[in-house]
């Protein structure tokens, strides 16, 4: 009973996206009207082929990316030019939670690697934070590990990050002055 509450869950969601008025429903809806599949079962489809692919293992990772990066992106861009507000927060949360993964990724490369399937495994992670229901994966990922943490260390973020920034501004500053002073130098003897 839980499984099938969960994928019933789920599956508004999918519905919901499916509904959405956008180049890739708008190409689902011309291939159901010509074959007579419905826009959830190409779907499905879809995303079984996606799957098998990330089993294979070639071009998964771009298949990965391209999954977990163009979709949330262009939400994102609706979220931008919407009159409401609520939806930029849900997309903003999950950049939150894919940078921090990103991030972890990159030092824990080496040792990822060897996992079987890790591509599928990294796919439908990030799937399940994009995925558009009201507690996905980002919300769960940033409430219960990244927003403690990142309250916790607030004080300190800011004080680096302004250190930083202080450091780049001194530098560019340096930067202009070297370049100004190089180029009257080269103008004065053309004077």
């Amino acid at each position: 009973a839980v499984v099938s509450t969960q994928s019933g869950h789920y599956g508004r969601g999918l519905d919901a996206v499916l509904q959405d008025k956008n180049p890739f429903t708008d190409a689902l809806s011309e291939v159901e009207k010509k074959t007579g599949v419905s826009k959830r079962n190409l779907a499905l489809g879809g995303i079984a082929v996606t799957l098998i692919w990330l089993c294979v293992g070639i071009g998964s990772s771009l298949v990965c990316s391209i999954v977990c990066f163009i979709y949330p992106a262009y939400k994102s861009f609706k979220a931008v030019e919407s009159p409401q507000g609520d939806d930029d927060k849900q997309w903003l949360t999950y950049w939150i939670v894919y940078s921090t993964f990103n991030i972890l990724e990159y030092f824990a490369d080496l040792i990822l690697f060897w996992i079987p399937l890790y591509d599928l495994l990294k796919c439908l992670f990030l799937v399940w934070c994009m995925w558009p229901i009201e507690n996905n994966g980002s919300v769960i990922v940033y409430n219960t590990l990244l927003r403690p943490f990142l309250l916790k260390n607030e004080a300190k973020i800011d004080a680096k990050l302004s250190k930083v920034s202080g450091q780049v501004n001194k530098y560019v500053s340096d930067a202009k002055k070297e370049k100004s002073t190089d180029c009257d130098s080269a103008l004065i003897p053309l004077l």
